[in-house]
């Protein structure tokens, strides 16, 4: 019997340590004869490099990442013959790297938990494929800080490190359910209600917590600093149901946000705690697999990497690997065709022929309204059962994931048709808490750009795959349309977009839009050829976010000097951030100056922290309110009302976004919606016609809104969305509104004051004296939607810009009931006195 492993023995030579030479060597799968360019450009440039400790490498979604990183990391085993780790975001994509690897004839063992590391990990001899939650969790095996056995790594190959913020975040967080664990639910919100009360959010605190409201609050720093051994004291008698969690967390309390929304009390760090763990934190090598975004911000707020190392990453101008995709976005160009159903039946035509088709939607609510056409994989273990089926064949779907917007690698057939409805949400607290901080602002619009990316990418993966996308959804297509975010885009993406708008104009109807589809299914040569060519016109190098990588590293080295106890230089690091040269937005402001209160809450100096505090909120309404109010800054009147509608609309590279905006911001304007939907869609229903307006439930003080009018005339109106048909307008209510009147006198002296108070109908009963009051009935409500939408609708349409824009937009006003000074005499109704409601 011929023994081929001695054979191999006998005859090898020293192991080579250029990963291009390993490849060269290694047996090949019979779809690969050689590496693209990018793959052998950034493997050349590493090598060239790879003495250095941070190492950041961007390939484009689908241009064999995978492939890189396991040849770094078999030349790394090759050079120490000590361990290598390489880490993915999901078990799955443990399993799928591990058949990659062996594809390759690379030596690769899968981490798993029923057994102990793999022997041949500790000797050097195979890399370790494993999830970032097999290492950073509370009961790690390879060890944290202060324990005895430490396993360490020559390298650690970090795979979609731009997307693993959050799932190392999760390895960090515990989450007390409302649901299944009650008793400790209510027992954590009651020690933090009186912390409400002092900065006025009892009210919606106790909505939130009874599950009437779907609010998520943060405990404000100087409570939670406060209250942390009463916290530990009620999680130490429940350690054992957050074993892998509690660990990581008991000690430092100080370092993290405390959540609350009606379904968790949650407590997650500022950023993830990652250098409890020896074995990343002191491993000679970290290479960071990430695809071709602009910002890698994230990459140095998660892993604390180098600065430097980020800000001049490996990659390569070669299209490789950037998968031809047909995006269709038909109601951005054409409102005529009928979306979802138009979208349902091509989904349903093409998984008949066998074709895999999957849909991404932002929400569960959203995904079951497909469940007439799809299978709705609700859960973690029917996705990966679905995933696994798509992957394998034995299923075309069409399948609806809920807020999967990585972790899923679909090439081929098990994903020809994509469908992404709605814009991307938040899967965990935290990510809800931080879309609410950055609301408005350029972070929270890179963030949702980064998020759309991620879910094109699910589709087709890597050169000579192919796949149709469509948008769908009035949010999705709004931010789409506007100019500024697109901006956001990578150059890949916002061409394949430029191609389907121009693809889309000439899409008259349904059969036109399936026809259309089929062109990219039936590899039409044209139509391969166009995408081919516009894609090498378009398609340029991302060049690093200078300023937001600083931003990162300061925030990240600030948190690590909070960390090791460096009070003093952790505030000075961030004041030297904010005191120089490098411009960020409110929202990101505001952000770092609540950092410095909760580093200053933890010093001891509360004096400080409020100031800090005040500053911050300040800065951005959004963050927690402080003990005491900063100085209400007045709304500026408008310049013409004309001028603000016009300056939207020309916001937007397609117009007919501006509409779906309008929609998506209406579509809250009912008695079904809940309190705080209502007041923020009537604040935005303002602005779309041109008027200046503001919620106060975000800002602390004043009416639930304020609507502006040029004519030096305030709206001060109550918001209470849920009144019954038969109830009138009480005393109480009555009494709100003339709160609101004195404090609007107060903040605007020389304005006149309209009270107005939304209501099913204009009477109130004898005891509220509700002269001068208004009352903007339902039906009334209604009218002035239908009017607003007739009129922008109407410029949307007249396909002229600039001045023309402008004149047309006047000449539509002076005849609409939504003209500033016709607004109260068309639409507001005085109350009239009645029994009813007593």
């Amino acid at each position: 019997m011929v023994d081929f492993k001695k054979l191999r023995a006998e005859a090898a030579k020293q192991k080579p340590i250029d990963p291009l030479e390993i490849f060269r060597r290694q047996p090949k799968p019979p779809e690969i004869n050689d590496l693209y360019t990018s793959q052998a450009d950034v493997l050349n440039e590493w090598n060239k490099r790879r003495g250095e400790r941070d190492i950041a490498i961007k390939l484009h979604t689908g241009g064999g990442k995978t492939l890189v990183g396991l040849l770094i990391g078999q030349s790394i085993l090759n050079e120490t013959s000590e361990p290598v780790l390489y880490l993915v975001p999901t078990t799955q994509l443990v399993k799928q790297t591990v058949d990659k690897a062996r594809e390759y004839g690379i030596d690769a063992t899968a981490y798993d938990r029923a057994t102990l590391l793999d022997q041949a990990f500790d000797t050097g001899q195979a890399i370790l494929i494993a999830s970032y939650n097999a290492l950073f969790n509370g009961q790690s095996r390879f060890g944290l800080y202060g324990e005895p056995d430490i396993k360490k790594a020559a390298a650690i190959v970090l795979d979609d490190a731009h997307v693993a913020f959050s799932t190392v975040r999760e390895s960090f967080t515990l989450t007390i359910s409302s649901e299944k664990n009650k008793n400790l639910y209510q027992s954590m919100c009651a020690l933090f209600r009186g912390g409400f009360k002092k900065t006025d959010r009892l009210g919606t605190f106790d909505d939130v917590v009874s599950g009437n409201e779907k609010d998520l609050l943060e405990v404000p720093s100087w409570d939670w600093q406060e209250k942390q051994d009463a916290v530990r004291q009620q999680l130490r008698g429940n350690a054992k149901d957050f074993a892998f969690h509690w660990p990581l967390l008991r000690d430092n309390l100080h370092l993290c946000h405390a959540l609350i929304n009606r379904r968790s009390f949650t407590i997650t760090p500022i950023l993830p705690l990652v250098n409890m763990f020896p074995t990343f934190s002191e491993a000679p090598r970290r290479i960071y697999m990430s695809a071709t975004i602009s910002d890698d911000s994230e990459i140095i707020r998660t892993f604390d990497a180098n600065l430097a190392s980020v800000s001049s990453p490996l990659a390569s101008r070669s299209l490789a690997g950037v998968s031809e995709r047909m995006i269709l976005i038909p109601n951005l160009e054409n409102s005529r065709i009928d979306l979802p159903g138009a979208v349902k039946r091509m989904a349903a035509d093409i998984a008949r022929k066998d074709l895999g088709v999957i849909i991404l939607t932002s929400s569960d609510y959203r995904a079951k309204a497909w469940t007439d056409c799809a299978v709705f994989a609700e859960g973690s273990a029917l996705v990966e059962q679905y995933i696994d089926q798509l992957q394998r064949r034995a299923t075309s779907g069409p399948v609806v994931f809920s807020n999967r917007y990585d972790g899923i690698d679909l090439p081929g057939d098990s994903c020809r048709l994509l469908i992404m409805d709605g814009l991307p949400g938040g899967s965990t607290s935290y990510e809800t808490y931080r879309r609410i901080a950055f609301q408005g602002g350029s972070t929270f619009s890179r963030m949702l750009a980064q998020k759309i990316e991620q879910g094109i990418g699910r589709g087709a993966r890597g050169s000579g795959d192919h796949c149709i996308v469509v948008l769908t959804g009035k949010d999705l297509l709004a931010w789409i349309a506007k100019r500024s975010n697109y901006d956001f885009l990578t150059s890949a993406t916002r061409a394949q977009i430029d191609m389907g708008l121009s693809i889309s104009k000439d899409v008259e109807d349904e059969h036109e839009l399936a026809e259309t589809a089929g062109k990219c299914l039936d590899r039409d040569r044209d139509w391969i050829q166009y995408h081919a060519e516009q894609l090498a016109d378009s398609v340029t190098t991302e060049e690093p976010d200078e300023i937001r990588l600083r931003q990162a590293a300061a925030e990240r080295k600030a948190f690590e000097y909070f960390r090791r106890g460096f009070h003093e230089k952790a505030l000075t690091k961030l004041s030297e951030f904010l005191e120089g040269p490098y411009k960020v937005d409110g929202q990101s402001r505001g952000w770092l100056l609540q950092l410095s209160a909760k580093v200053a809450f933890n010093w001891g100096n509360s004096e400080l922290g409020q100031n800090y505090q005040l500053q911050a909120f300040a800065t951005n309404p959004n963050l927690t309110r402080p003990l005491a109010r900063p100085p209400y800054r007045p709304l500026v009147l408008p310049s013409g009302q004309e001028q603000a509608i016009c300056q939207q609309i020309e916001d937007y590279r397609m117009r007919l976004g501006y509409l779906r905006s309008f929609e998506e911001i209406v579509s809250y304007l009912t008695p079904e919606a809940t309190s705080n939907q209502f007041e923020q869609a009537l604040a935005g229903l303002a602005k779309y016609i041109g008027i200046p307006s503001e919620r106060f439930d975000v800002n602390g003080v004043g009416p639930d809104v304020l609507w502006l009018l040029p004519s030096k005339t305030g709206l001060v109106i109550e918001a209470k969305c849920r009144k019954k048909e038969k109830n009138a307008l009480t005393k109480d209510q009555h009494g709100q509104l003339l709160v609101a009147a004195e404090w609007f006198a107060k903040e605007y002296p020389g304005y006149s004051c309209v009270r107005v108070s939304i209501h099913p109908h204009s009477v109130a009963t004898l005891a509220a004296v509700a002269g001068a009051s208004h009352a903007l009935t339902y039906e009334k409500l209604a009218l002035m939607i239908s009017e607003a939408r007739t009129l922008l609708s109407a410029l949307v349409n007249t396909h002229v810009s600039g001045n023309d824009l402008l004149g047309e937009c006047a000449r539509l006003l002076e005849s609409s009931s939504l003209k500033a000074t016709h607004i109260v005499e068309r639409y507001l109704v005085p109350f009239q006195q009645s029994e009813i409601g007593r």
